[in-house]
């Protein structure tokens, strides 16, 4: 019976221990889907202060790494030569997970991903954009804001 106890504790530990390897490695590479060709940042206190300094509005994108339609606006809308010029010219991009943040999300009124806020240097309310859009049409979104 020890054996046996033995034997399950053992099993449980190895599943355990390779559910949290899996966890960290999907943690890391989900971050690097951000850099390429967009001057983005993962440090919003940061980025409050260069939106300050270079008087641009902050595009705060709160997603989470369980999001499919977070997913597509990475993969499809924000590696968009077009999206990323407009936003890299005239805003500062963040990024925010709402799972590591509930708090920032919630001092956003952000429950739900992918979502888009705009604010500004003094972290007034701009302009929010909800759920996935494709290129053209987050184009026509960032349009609205001027």
């Amino acid at each position: 019976m020890e054996l046996k106890n033995l034997a399950l504790i053992l099993i449980i530990s190895l599943f355990l221990i390779s559910g949290f390897i899996v966890s960290v490695s999907a943690e890391n590479s989900y971050d690097d889907k951000y850099i390429d060709g967009l001057n983005v940042s993962f440090d919003l206190d940061q980025s409050l202060k260069d939106a300050k300094l270079e008087n641009k509005t902050i595009m705060i994108i709160f997603d989470q790494s369980s999001c499919v339609y977070c997913d597509m606006l990475k993969e499809n809308t924000l590696t968009d030569s077009k999206v990323q010029e407009a936003i890299n010219e005239k805003y500062i991009p963040a990024i925010v997970d709402i799972n590591k943040n509930p708090m920032i999300a919630s001092n956003y009124n952000v429950y739900g991903t992918p979502t888009v806020v705009f604010v500004s240097g003094d972290e007034e309310f701009v302009y929010q954009i909800d759920g996935y859009l494709d290129p053209e049409e987050f184009l026509d979104e960032l349009k609205q804001i001027e």
